[in-house]
């Protein structure tokens, strides 16, 4: 039996903040207590750390199989544990895209082989996959993911009638990219009339504007209230669709049928940063103004918002530095989402109870997660140490993500993580991966 203890770390626990030691055996939990012995356990010291549950990301683009120059689940894994996050959820627009059981099968093949962190995967809805979503497991496939709005490959599905068919067919929940193309589409052709080819970045959240996600949001909502799906909208971006999801906070997180996710790049980033970051800032939905980014951390605040991601979505830096037309929408975050957590904690934006329960337990609890999500006995040890007083810049060395860039070079976080430990497995140490260890399938008690 493989041991580790980890020595005198404040611990956040579900309800409270305690000193204590934390013992793991082979993967999971066996003891919290202020004082641990175990023969033949390895130990490390943490009396300076803060010990919080390991990130579920349930938002992220790998790009594998079929675009490696972008990015690949063994290259990305080792990025997101490095920054604290133990579990990922991998969209299914890759090529092929992962649209029946068998592109669903060669993730999974690929992950237990590459992936240094837990690992999960949606199965992508298109107008002629009904039945493969029918038949979907609920089980082992993290949700039905449904592309309102365009994206990479042929995803995109926005005839209502097949819309209606789809979420009614959805043996789990459904998880939808909000935006409307036909707005799109008229604010796109009136900015080129205006600039030409030479569109400046800072016209995205005017081009991919609030109007395009409010009404997708609401057609989503109403489609899945009218079939009885239960939805959960991505990357909300807008303080209207945080009012609108205010009307579903009142049941609790177990119950509720429509829930909504934010985004890092939403919750940090605002337009005053597009003059400054230019396409490295270039994302769908467009990141909008300050007063959204706040009502999206207010949303976090008062429940509204359930779930924090990153929608991770790397691209070669040669397709995110051309023309604003030309240029590849897609942010880099997954090694940097919990440091830009704690950042708005350090800022007053967040606690840090908040950090963890949307960057975490709540994703344990929406997506019905086995034994993940909080540091407690006889859960599955996914456990990342932080120095809350230790700060971390980024540099271009310091990037894991294949493609190589990320939109907070030169930034300077007020924290940094120590320690990140996958399913029992200590796997960086020190700020350095020490294992490259498999991590394990997600599974889901539904």
């Amino acid at each position: 039996m493989r041991k580790l203890i980890l020595k005198d770390s404040q611990v956040v626990m579900p309800s409270r903040i305690i000193r204590a030691d934390i013992l793991v055996e082979d993967d999971k939990i066996a003891k919290i207590a202020p004082q641990i012995e175990a023969n033949g356990a390895d130990e490390i010291d943490c009396h300076e750390l803060v010990a919080l549950s390991g990130l579920i990301d349930a938002h992220v683009h790998f790009r594998d199989p079929g675009m490696p120059q972008k990015a690949t689940i063994y290259s990305e894994s080792r990025a997101a544990i490095l920054g604290g996050v133990t579990s990922f959820m991998d969209m299914p627009n890759t090529m092929p895209p992962t649209v029946d059981e068998a592109s669903l099968n060669g993730k999974k093949a690929t992950a237990a082989r590459d992936s240094v962190a837990n690992y999960a995967f949606y199965l992508g809805a298109t107008p002629d996959n009904i039945e493969e979503v029918k038949k979907a497991d609920p089980k082992s496939v993290a949700g039905i993911k449904v592309y309102m709005g365009s994206t990479t490959g042929n995803l995109l599905l926005d005839d209502e009638s097949i819309l209606h068919k789809m979420f009614k067919a959805a043996p789990m929940m459904v998880t939808a990219h909000c935006e409307d193309n036909e707005i799109i589409a008229a604010k796109q052709k009136a900015a080129q009339k205006m600039y030409g080819d030479n569109i400046p970045f800072n016209m995205h959240p005017v081009i991919r504007n609030r109007d395009c996600c409010i009404k997708s949001s609401k057609l989503a909502i109403q489609t899945a209230l009218d079939t009885g799906a239960k939805l959960h909208i991505m990357h909300l971006s807008t303080k209207e669709e945080v009012e609108i999801l205010n009307y579903f906070a009142k049941d609790p997180l177990e119950r509720r049928q429509i829930s909504g996710e934010a985004c890092i790049p939403h919750l940090f980033f605002s337009e005053s940063d597009y003059s400054r970051l230019q396409g490295f800032l270039k994302c769908n939905p467009a990141v909008k103004y300050e007063f959204d980014r706040k009502a999206l951390i207010k949303g976090i605040k008062r429940g509204i918002i359930t779930t924090v991601g990153t929608d991770h979505a790397p691209h070669e830096i040669s397709v995110k530095t051309g023309s604003y037309l030309k240029c590849a929408s897609g942010v880099t975050s997954v090694q940097y989402s919990l440091l830009a957590l704690l950042d708005l904690w350090k800022r007053g934006e967040l606690t840090l109870e908040e950090v963890v329960k949307v960057s975490s337990t709540n994703v344990a609890k929406r997506f019905n997660l086995t034994d993940r999500g909080t540091i407690e006995e006889g859960k599955k040890a996914d456990i990342v140490l932080i120095n809350p007083i230790k700060s971390h810049t980024v540099t271009a060395s310091d990037i894991k993500s294949l493609c190589g860039w990320s939109p907070f070079i030169n930034h300077t976080f007020r924290c940094s993580i120590a320690h990140t430990v996958v399913s029992g497995v200590l796997k960086v140490k020190d700020g350095k991966i020490v294992s490259d260890e498999s991590g394990e399938a997600l599974s889901f008690d539904r």
